[in-house]
């Protein structure tokens, strides 16, 4: 409806707008204060309801988040009795004043003032108390370390500084942190948050007097990872893949596959060093536990094909140990380990390899005086080209002599033999006092530091 000069008529709260903005002298430039020697009081919180990215590589975060930000204009004061009792107006940011909030540590430039003329809204009391409350999703620097990964806990901080307000002007107070939970993503939990407010020195560009103070609201968020994928992908397969490179020692030395698997558990390890390297940060200071483990895993995995290689050499090969001259070896590597690794010694070998098989004789055979070497239907090594000298040693079995080539080829297969359960245990050995090494270093998690942050 129109008023008598063709204009609307204002509503109660169109009057208090009108009353407020065109009081004589306001201007939103200035501070709400009467007095040039007084502060203007500012708290600050931030409510905590999403974290959108936790960024390793690049190391920043992404959060959504609800800020509110509190302050007192004593020029922007009414009588709610006066304007049919209305107690609330919505104001617009370019209208009044309003603080130059900074977040220090943005990473993004659409993220480093927290508050501009067009985002968020203004309540309005009539006591002159003003409410801003803005939405936030803003990306920070969180410096990632990545010792204890995948049990690790990051600190991330956020910095927020009045823009060239100092403390006299503008005194900042972060009030404790809500959150929201569940805050968590697949990998990340989030643990606690915190407030810490403090002042610092800066340099007064203008005369170089270091004596002015900035008030400084620093917000710590503590996220836990979740191991468990981690555990399944990639610690797991690997101690499964180093299990095997290590199974090849108990392999038979004249198995064609023993190399070609020794190789492919190495080729298979390389594949999650590859995977490992592009989940963690690439330029973090800190070597992850889990990085260092698997990087050694990798080494003895590596060794164990050479070694393989150098026990069939020994087994097939023409060269004989030169520690074999020694006596006190040659009964320790023939005879002794052997026994101790319940494995058949030199001697055992030698008499098993010179025992032939023989059919068992009739009885119509017993009434014979003699028996002829051509009765018996002997069983022979087939690499023997000529039949040595034999003896009788009980019914249906003889023992042949073997030659100094033949012996000689045991020799090596049962040191070959014993240097493979050797290498088997002592990879074993090793592997265990690594997986334990590990798991101690990981226990001794102190969960997480920043320098921002006392009490984290």
């Amino acid at each position: 409806m129109l008023g008598t000069h063709g204009q609307f008529p204002l509503s109660e709260e169109g009057r208090v707008r009108s009353f407020l903005l065109n009081q004589a002298n306001y201007s939103s430039r200035d501070r709400p204060v009467f007095n040039s020697n007084d502060a203007v009081e500012v708290t600050l919180e931030l409510t905590l309801y999403a974290m959108i990215e936790l960024n390793e590589k690049n190391e920043f975060i992404t959060t959504a988040s609800w800020c509110t930000v509190v302050w007192n204009d004593p020029r922007l004061r009414w009588d709610p009795l006066d304007y049919g009792g209305v107690d609330l107006v919505i104001m617009y940011n370019d209208e009044i004043w309003t603080p130059k909030i900074q977040l220090s540590n943005s990473v993004s430039p659409e993220s480093v003032g927290v508050i501009s003329p067009d985002r968020g809204s203004i309540l309005l009391t009539s006591n002159g108390s003003v409410n801003l409350g803005i939405a936030l999703i803003v990306s920070t620097y969180c410096r990632i370390s990545i010792r204890y990964f995948p049990f690790d806990y990051q600190v991330c901080t956020f910095l927020l500084t009045p823009e060239n307000q100092f403390t006299n002007h503008v005194k900042l107070t972060l009030l404790e942190t809500v959150y929201q939970p569940p805050i968590a993503t697949n990998e990340w939990d989030l643990v606690d948050a915190s407030a810490y407010n403090s002042d610092f020195l800066v340099l007064d560009y203008l005369d170089n007097r270091p004596e002015l103070n900035v008030s400084t609201g620093t917000l710590c968020v503590r996220f836990k990872r979740d191991p468990r994928y981690y555990l399944l992908t990639l610690v797991l397969p690997s101690i499964l893949l180093s299990l095997l490179a290590f199974v090849t020692f108990l392999a038979p030395t004249d198995s064609g596959e023993r190399i070609s698997l020794g190789v492919s558990m190495v080729l298979g390890l390389t594949v999650f060093q590859l995977v490992v390297l592009d989940t963690l940060p690439a330029a973090s200071k800190d070597t992850p536990i889990l990085g260092k483990f698997l990087q050694v895993n990798f080494a003895l995995t590596c060794l164990a094909v050479p070694l393989s290689v150098g026990n069939i050499n020994i087994a097939y090969g023409d060269n004989k140990l030169p520690m074999m001259k020694w006596a006190w070896f040659r009964r320790m590597i023939l005879e002794t380990l052997p026994r101790r690794l319940e494995l058949p010694t030199y001697k055992e070998r030698v008499r098993q390899e010179s025992a032939i098989d023989v059919r068992p004789m009739s009885a119509a055979d017993d009434d014979t005086a003699a028996i002829q070497p051509s009765t018996l239907a002997v069983e022979r090594t087939p690499a023997r080209k000529q039949i040595q000298p034999i003896s009788i040693v009980s019914t249906g079995t003889v023992n042949e002599e073997l030659s100094p080539r033949e012996k000689a080829k045991l020799e090596a297969r049962t040191v070959a033999l014993v240097l493979d359960r050797l290498v088997y245990g002592c990879f074993l050995v090793a592997f265990i006092s690594l997986l334990v090494g590990m798991s101690v270093a990981l226990l001794q998690n102190p969960g997480a530091s920043s320098i921002e942050c006392p009490s984290i």
